[in-house]
């Protein structure tokens, strides 16, 4: 089905829309089934419909209801064209930069991603947008976005059953359009951030009146997808005030006065007091999203010796509790993320089978790896990820999961003498100049590490605390230890050692560090037991219903059977066809 102005160019689908959508009933049950029938159907079915809404669908089964609110591009597009595929029924509204013409953006999907979606198990997806600034707009205003999108993202066919789940990027892609948006007409930089908090405000306003209006969202799981330091998806770190919470600043310019429109604190403000609500932390973002027509596996093209991009070479992931237990970021500022596992992972937060907790809060990192995370590997970072936000309250730091360790000592080895040296000589960790601070690492028995926190006290070095890190056979865990109790550290502290997160942050990319140099395996996520089919026991007896009467002519009929095959079948010759002579023969005749 289509209800969007598509343009095909060449091997590309490109979706316009405008200010405001009014989505089509014509156009919404019009059914595409192939790429050749939307070239023909482009003309009889745009001439007189100017709709904003477009619907990619393979069929109408798809039971699992999805909502995305992104800016363009980005993680947003990933996890809508990613949970098409997986057959969810997908509605992404696009936010996009604030302007007062009447230029439309462009959300470019390739022929690859259309025909995916076709071929999906009862994937659909329908896109919708609206510019930024009309969804600040008053309710009762003509030209307000808000008062319809509760409407367009309400399922047909809702019930007290239904249930519906919502993912809202904050961040990603806002920075983008508005870059192009201010090279294509020329303003200057003082314009970015202004728009980039009408956009972020548009986004929460969306987010209220998605889940004000959708019952169906109380039963189903709402997703904030941040970055590492946003904290609950305001625009800024501090609070506004109150004419910045009305939509003040470009749109007082461009409404000619300030907005009507309440605009939530946060992101989560937005989701309202409902529960399922969770949150998707990243680092640095890096990876075009495949269903771009932009993406190639190759920097810079097709080469002599050619370079793949990171997005393939960094397919691993390691999820985690985005606070360590000392309270801080879990993600530091060289952790990296890749949009394509972000967006396949807030996707895979709605799903029931990842059993994400009401209230959690996860970030991913990125790791080194050529091979796509298969589902159960999916499930088990999800469960370690909430599992370690219940250790962390025992003293807890870090634990990850091995397949095997070779030899214990060799890997406690390299951990003590190549690892920890070279991590407390970073400057992050050298730097602490006041308290206590991580000074050396030293082995301890057979398969433990020990790195000692000292404090210089009247010329004199007190060891205030410890981290314990011990090696098993099928993975490591550290701890957080006491200090030297005759100088009055003899209890684990409760709070944070200084440079404590460095080390746990450093410890994680130590993981993927020891199963590249073969000190360890990695570990092979346990699948889902198969459903086991009773086979039909075998007949070993046959008993007779009646009489069996001898068969006549039995010579005949075994007869018939054997001479048929495809020598005796058709038409046979009638006597010995004559053959020649040889030359030999001739010759003596």
């Amino acid at each position: 089905m289509l209800c969007f102005n598509w343009f095909i160019s060449w091997a590309i689908f490109s979706l316009t829309f405008t200010n405001a959508f009014v989505p089509s009933p014509r156009a919404m049950n019009a059914p595409i089934s192939s790429s050749r029938d939307l070239k023909t159907r482009q003309k009889t079915l745009f001439g007189s419909i100017s709709s904003s809404s477009s619907s990619l669908s393979a069929s109408s089964s798809s039971t699992h209801n999805l909502i995305v609110i992104s800016p363009p591009g980005g993680i947003g597009e990933v996890a809508a064209v990613q949970a098409a595929k997986m057959g969810s029924s997908v509605k992404w509204f696009v936010i996009s930069p604030p302007t007062s013409e009447t230029e439309s953006s462009v959300v470019t999907l390739s022929a690859q991603t259309f025909e995916s979606i076709q071929n999906s198990n009862g994937g659909t997806l329908e896109v919708a947008g609206a510019k930024a600034d009309t969804m600040l707009l008053p309710l009762d205003d003509a030209e307000s976005s808000a008062s319809s999108l509760g409407t367009w993202c309400t399922p047909a066919t809702e019930s007290a059953d239904s249930v519906s789940n919502l993912i809202c990027v904050m961040v990603d892609g806002v920075e983008q359009s508005i870059l192009a948006k201010l090279a294509s007409k020329g303003e200057e930089d003082v314009e970015k951030a202004k728009m980039r908090d009408v956009m972020m405000d548009a986004i929460k306003v969306a987010a209220k009146e998605v889940t004000s209006s959708n019952l169906s969202l109380k039963k189903g799981m709402k997703i904030a997808v941040l970055p590492a330091d946003m904290e609950g998806g305001s625009s800024d770190g501090d609070e506004k005030n109150s004419d910045k919470k009305r939509g003040g600043g470009l749109l007082e310019s461009v409404l000619g006065g300030g907005s009507k429109v309440d605009v939530p604190s946060s992101l989560l403000d937005a989701f309202g007091k409902g529960e399922n609500v969770a949150i998707l932390r990243y680092g640095e973002l890096f990876g075009i999203p495949e269903s771009s027509p932009d993406a190639s596996p190759f920097v810079g093209g097709p080469r002599r010796y050619p370079v793949l991009r990171d997005e393939y070479t960094m397919r691993g992931i390691r999820m985690d509790p985005s606070r360590t237990a000392s309270g801080n970021q879990m993600m530091g500022e060289n952790s990296r993320s890749s949009r394509l596992a972000v967006g396949e992972a807030a996707v895979r937060m709605t799903k029931i089978s990842t059993n994400v907790k009401n209230g959690a809060d996860v970030c991913l990192t990125s790791q080194r790896g050529m091979d796509l995370p298969s589902d159960e590997e999916w499930v088990e970072e999800f469960s370690r990820a909430q599992e370690a936000l219940k250790k962390n309250m025992n003293g807890e730091l870090f634990s990850a999961s091995f397949g095997s360790v070779k030899s214990l000592e060799r890997l406690s080895d390299w951990l003590a003498t190549k690892w920890a040296p070279a991590v407390l000589k970073t400057y992050d960790i050298a730097g602490i100049r006041v308290g206590a601070r991580p000074v050396y690492a030293s082995r301890i028995g057979e398969n433990q590490v020990e790195i000692v926190w000292q404090e210089l006290k009247d010329f004199k070095t007190t060891v205030v605390g410890k981290m314990i890190i011990e090696v098993f056979d099928n993975g490591v865990i550290a701890r957080r230890a006491a200090g030297d109790a005759k100088s009055g550290y003899g209890s684990i502290s409760s709070k944070p050692l200084a440079g404590e997160d460095i080390l746990v942050r450093r410890l994680a990319e130590a993981v993927t560090q020891a199963v590249e140099k073969g000190l360890a395996t990695k570990p092979v996520p346990t699948k889902r037991p198969k459903k086991q089919i009773e086979e039909t026991p075998a007949v070993t007896t046959v008993v007779s219903t009646g009489v069996v009467k001898p068969l006549a002519n039995v010579e005949t009929v075994n007869t018939a059977v054997s001479e048929a095959g495809p020598r005796t079948s058709g038409a046979r010759r009638p006597s010995e066809r004559k053959r020649g002579k040889r030359q030999s023969d001739k010759e003596g005749q």
